[in-house]
Order: structure tokens, then C-alpha cells, then sequence
């Protein structure tokens, strides 16, 4: 029996009400940790086997991340140097495109650097982290290899919490006093170390959510348990269904069985049974038999599962499960209610999560080409210069419900001078640089023919005329007419 107050409350009653304990909540243990031991690496293992099995079992979480990852990399990721030297700018750019992109891969073959960024954006959802090592052949050549999360970790014979080569030894990384990551423990498929990567070679990349992470989790740890769940009774519904829908008819007589005196049961083989019901194969599906007290009667089975109340449960987990992804269900299951303000907040909001991702693999990509960039030069493959890491990337299009909208929106700004064409040609997943150049292309092909049918014709050819946006535009004040 609880002691009450004078207030008839519990003598330990708080003003917080989920500060206090009863015995409709069981007591939970005070955390006062840092993450690496709230979330220790066994456990992190755990979590991250779990988030493996789903993406390969589960549509709709594979579809959120690889939606994501998707729309972050895209077609675009294209070098643009932003330094001064111009000369040096060409011949690094067509040497980033043209080569490194292709074949900086260690793997060779179709692992170009855009390919790996979208697996390694997958992976950050997925395992929570990537690693990529940087090296070179042995000729100097820049190379990267990508490391998956679960060949860094504690070799066979070392202990978590020991100092190793310097440093203290925590899931696979070595630590100086600092913080600082000082060496990676780079183990084989046996879980046996291979050997120590120096932290000035290895970029390891993930989305940090707490402070004094050092590993990290995957984006699926707060919907583990429900996704297991939803694939778990979703097979089993699945086999109830199957069973239900491999019964034809279901036949209720006095003798619980087919009658035998019908010429056609002689045709399909022996219908017999024991335990009071027998069962008859009849094109793929069956007849069930079933005793009656008296008189008889035939039915058909009416399948009614899965019901509304599994499906509305499932969905609820759903919700859940991508509101923890950061990323709507909209783009799943469609749009729903609320029109079109309710779908462009989904776009916007879709939009800023894959802006947060590109943001964590602009870091990935500006850390690789200076590595390629600084080994080129190295070698002498690349003339010096004084801003040689000055670089960004374009993006693919922005997600827009209405690109009309969107156009002229754009076109408002660019003359009212609050965005420049660079702002508006990245949005679209191209370079400024690319765009005249193309422009002019274009421009120049366009006399090139009108030159080339006026030696043919002998008429002359009013360079408006190659470029009318309608039938009815007129010539210029002062042209005249041609006999």
C-alpha cells in the first residue's frame, strides 16, 4: 500500500510526472554516458545486422534510402575549380572528369566516382558509416578504396579500452587523450587484423547526431524492432492467404465426404480420408468436405485478410519508420490529402534532407579530388598552383512540384539581380562554364547553317530569323527587303 501526503498523493510524488516511477512503468536505470557507451559496439553490431536484413527484405525502407540517395547524386557531382589560375583549372578539371572519375576506384571496371557515391550515401543510411581509404599504385597514380563499416573494428586478441600503438583502442579506431582519431584497425573477412590505417589516410563518413560519436549508427536504429515485426506478419498473413485461396468450395453433407456413386469422383482418384475430413484436388484448388447434422450445402470461402486493422497498423509503423528516416511517405505511397501546399511541404522537406546529405558528401568529394589533385601535381602531371584545393560540385535538379512555377520564379530573381545564371544552371544540375559553352555552340552551328543555305539558295539569311520564337516576329528596322 502506497504512503499518501496530505494531498492524498504519493509521499513520492514529482511535478514531473515521467520523472516518476510506478508500477505502470517499471524503473529505468539513469544513463549519464556518452554515446560509445549508451550504444556499445556489440550492440552496434547488432543494430547494424538488423538494418542490413531489412534494406534487403523491405521495399519501402529500400525505396526512402535509395530515393535519397538518388536525388542527392544524381548525374551531377561535376568538378568546378573556383581558383584563379585558369590554365591550371582546365587541365585539372579534364583530368578529374576524363580520368580520375573513372578509374580512381581501386576495383577498376564500372566503380566510377559518381557510382560510389551513391553507394556510399546508401551505406551511411544503412551501416550508419563509410570509410574510404586513400591510396596510390605503385607508380603515384591517386587511388581510393571504399571500406565497408564492419572490416574496421576490434581484431581477434585485442581488448576495447587497452592501449594499442599509442593510443586507446575503442570498436576498432585508436584514440589519442584528445579524441583525435590516431589509426583504423583494418581487419580481414575473419575478423583478424590486416593491418593499421594512419586517420590522415582514411576518411570515415557518417551522420553525427550526438556529441563524442565516434562510430556511426544507422538510420533505421529507432524503427528496427517495427520493421521486423511488419516483415514478420507480413509473411504470415501471406501464407494464411495462401492457404484460404487454395480452397475452391467447401461442401457440408451428411456422409462428410464426396459422394462415391458419382461417376466423376472415379475420375479424380482415391478421396478417402481419416479424421472426419476429406479433401479433393480440383484444378489447382481443393473441395473441403465437412460433416452436417442434416441436409447439405455448398459454399465458397470468403477471404476478408488481411483486414483494415492490419493495414492501419502497418501503416502507423510506416510513418513512424520515415519520419526517423527524415524523409516523407508521400514519396511512397503517394500524396494524399491537403493538395498542393501539402505536397510542396513534402518536396521541401524532402529537399532539405537530400541537402543535408550532399553537404556530408561535398566533405567526401573536396577531401578526394585534393588528394587526386595533390598527387597529379606531385608527379608532374599537373602544373602548381596557388589555390589547387579551391574546388566545389554541381547537384542534380531541385525536386519542384510545378517547374513552371519554379521558372519564373527563378526568371523574377535573375532580374531583379537576386540570383546570378550560375544559381540557376546548378539547380538544374549543369555548370555555369558548361552552359555557355554550349550556348555558344549552339549559337555558332546556327550561322554555320544559315552561312552554308545562303551560298546554296542565294537568298540571304537574317540571323533572327534562325532563332524566331514565333512566325510573326519582325526584322529589324532596318533591313529591306531582298528582290
Amino acid at each position: 500500500m502506497a504512503i499518501l501526503d496530505q494531498f492524498g498523493r504519493q509521499y513520492n510524488y514529482k511535478a514531473a510526472r515521467a520523472a516518476q516511477h510506478t508500477y505502470h512503468r517499471p524503473y529505468e536505470p539513469i544513463e549519464r554516458k556518452d554515446i560509445s557507451q549508451l550504444v556499445p559496439s556489440v550492440d552496434r553490431k547488432i543494430l547494424q545486422s538488423h538494418a542490413r536484413r531489412i534494406y534487403l527484405n523491405f521495399g519501402p525502407i529500400k525505396n526512402a534510402i535509395n530515393q535519397r540517395s538518388m536525388y542527392a547524386v544524381g548525374r551531377a557531382f561535376v568538378p568546378i575549380y573556383k581558383g584563379q589560375d585558369e590554365a591550371f583549372g582546365s587541365a585539372a578539371t579534364k583530368f578529374l572528369n576524363d580520368i580520375f572519375y573513372r578509374i580512381g576506384d581501386s576495383r577498376g571496371g564500372m566503380h566510377d566516382f559518381k557510382t560510389n557515391l551513391f553507394g556510399w550515401s546508401t551505406s551511411i543510411d544503412v551501416d550508419g558509416e563509410i570509410f574510404i581509404l586513400l591510396t596510390e599504385t605503385a607508380t603515384g597514380f591517386p587511388q581510393y578504396q571504399g571500406i565497408p563499416s564492419h572490416r574496421i573494428a576490434t581484431p581477434k586478441g585485442f581488448t576495447d579500452g587497452e592501449r594499442y600503438r599509442g593510443g586507446m583502442l575503442q570498436d576498432g579506431i585508436t584514440y589519442y587523450p584528445s579524441g583525435e582519431a590516431k589509426e583504423y584497425a583494418f581487419c580481414d573477412k575473419d575478423g583478424n587484423l590486416d593491418q593499421w590505417l594512419p586517420a590522415a589516410n582514411v576518411i570515415h563518413l557518417f551522420d553525427p547526431e550526438w556529441q563524442y560519436q565516434s562510430r556511426g549508427l544507422s538510420a533505421l536504429t529507432h524503427c528496427i524492432n517495427d520493421c521486423r515485426d511488419m516483415i514478420q506478419s507480413t509473411e504470415w498473413e501471406r501464407l494464411a492467404m495462401l492457404q484460404m485461396s487454395s480452397i475452391s468450395l467447401i461442401e457440408y453433407n451428411d456422409n462428410g465426404g464426396p459422394d462415391q456413386d458419382d461417376p466423376f469422383n472415379t475420375l479424380v482418384g482415391n478421396t478417402g480420408g481419416e479424421g472426419g475430413m476429406v479433401v479433393e484436388s480440383l484444378d489447382g484448388g481443393s473441395v473441403r468436405y465437412f460433416k452436417s447434422n442434416s441436409g447439405g450445402k455448398i459454399e465458397t470461402l470468403v477471404n476478408n485478410r488481411p483486414g483494415n486493422p492490419f493495414l492501419d497498423f502497418h501503416n502507423r509503423l510506416l510513418k513512424s519508420a520515415f519520419a526517423g528516416l527524415n524523409w516523407p511517405m508521400a514519396f511512397y505511397d503517394g500524396h494524399a490529402a491537403g493538395g498542393g501546399t501539402a505536397q510542396r511541404t513534402e518536396i521541401a522537406m524532402a529537399q532539405r534532407s537530400i541537402e543535408d546529405r550532399q553537404d556530408l558528401l561535398f566533405y567526401a568529394a573536396k577531401r578526394i579530388v585534393g588528394y587526386a589533385i595533390a598527387k597529379m601535381q606531385k608527379r608532374g602531371d599537373l602544373p602548381s598552383a596557388v589555390d589547387w584545393y579551391d574546388w566545389e560540385f554541381s547537384t542534380p535538379p531541385k525536386l519542384t512540384i510545378d517547374d513552371g512555377r519554379i521558372t519564373k520564379e527563378l526568371e523574377s530573381l535573375w532580374k531583379m539581380g537576386a540570383a546570378n545564371m550560375r544559381d540557376i544552371v546548378s539547380m538544374r544540375g549543369k555548370t555555369l562554364e558548361a552552359h555557355y559553352q554550349e550556348r555558344a555552340q549552339e549559337v555558332a552551328l546556327r550561322k554555320l547553317a544559315a552561312r552554308k543555305a545562303q551560298e546554296i539558295y542565294g537568298v540571304e539569311i537574317d540571323d533572327r530569323e534562325m532563332a524566331m520564337l514565333t512566325a510573326n516576329e519582325m526584322p529589324t528596322p532596318n533591313q529591306t527587303e531582298q528582290p
